[in-house]
């Protein structure tokens, strides 16, 4: 298992809840209703990430790996996990920064950026190729957090994303026996992307995990069970709305029935 510290917080967000999405809506028109039943704020006040659950290989091959985060040690829900810069509080126009396991994408040479690519949100309306997915509004200023990507491209030093998109892809590809990267703190680009920028604008995204190890289950536990820590270092919890109904058929065995008195056998008396 993972060295994780675990919230002593017995109850989840009450902020952070189920939201179905309709029939034949896309994914960023279940994102656009779900902000503004959530009505948390633009990004004068609020940081969105968005996390989602993929549905193909690659996918499953990063969701089995952060089983070890969770208590039950079932799949994550989420693959992949973006910073959204909104022009608004609305989505329209809105971009995705993220750091996507197949590099080089996009204009720049992968090295030149450290592996962050923009790319509009709608990329990724696709329900069959993501059909999980969870918007999160954390209480951080977007100014503050977005304006520390630039920084971040050009500070390999300081956090090489591609040093993980490596280990991620020999992982999935079952490349010269590589481990789980989880176990050697090898966290997912992404997410590691989006928790160096938020420290860098002194907002601990994941408590109780280092941030080189961060990936998106740790997004969503921190959202589901470390509101109460937001609340106090923050004075706000992040609120969110997630739809999840990708999940693999795991079925555990039964416990046998105990046999009833009258169906034990019978024990002969002794003369």
């Amino acid at each position: 298992m993972l060295k994780i510290v675990r919230s002593t917080t017995t109850q989840s967000n009450p902020q952070f809840v189920s939201f179905d999405r309709k029939d034949g809506e896309s994914n960023t028109a279940w994102g656009e209703r779900a902000v503004l039943d959530m009505k948390a704020g633009g990004p004068d006040e609020w940081t969105y990430v968005v996390l989602l659950g993929g549905s193909d290989t690659l996918a499953f091959r990063v969701r089995v790996a952060q089983s070890h985060l969770r208590h039950d040690m079932l799949p994550s829900f989420w693959s992949e996990s973006i910073l959204v810069k909104l022009a608004d509080a609305s989505l329209v126009n809105a971009q995705a920064l993220h750091v996507p396991l197949h590099q080089p994408e996009g204009p720049a040479f992968a090295a030149r950026v450290n592996g962050v690519v923009a790319r509009p949100l709608t990329d990724f309306d696709d329900t069959k190729r993501f059909p999980n997915i969870a918007v999160i509004a954390l209480p951080v200023a977007q100014e503050k957090v977005v304006g520390k990507v630039a920084s971040f491209q050009q500070s390999r030093a300081t956090l090489d994303a591609l040093e993980h998109v490596l280990h991620w892809l020999a992982y999935a590809w079952g490349a010269a026996r590589t481990p789980n990267p989880l176990h050697d703190n090898y966290g997912l680009p992404s997410t590691c992307m989006i928790e160096t920028v938020c420290a860098a604008a002194n907002f601990d995204l994941t408590p109780g995990l280092e941030s080189r190890a961060s990936c998106p289950e740790a997004i969503w536990a921190a959202a589901n069970y470390w509101h109460e820590y937001f609340e106090k270092f923050n004075g706000r919890e992040p609120i969110g709305r997630y739809f999840t109904p990708h999940t693999y058929p795991i079925v555990e065995p039964s416990a046998p029935d105990a046999p009833s008195p009258s169906s034990a056998p019978k024990r002969k008396a002794k003369r």
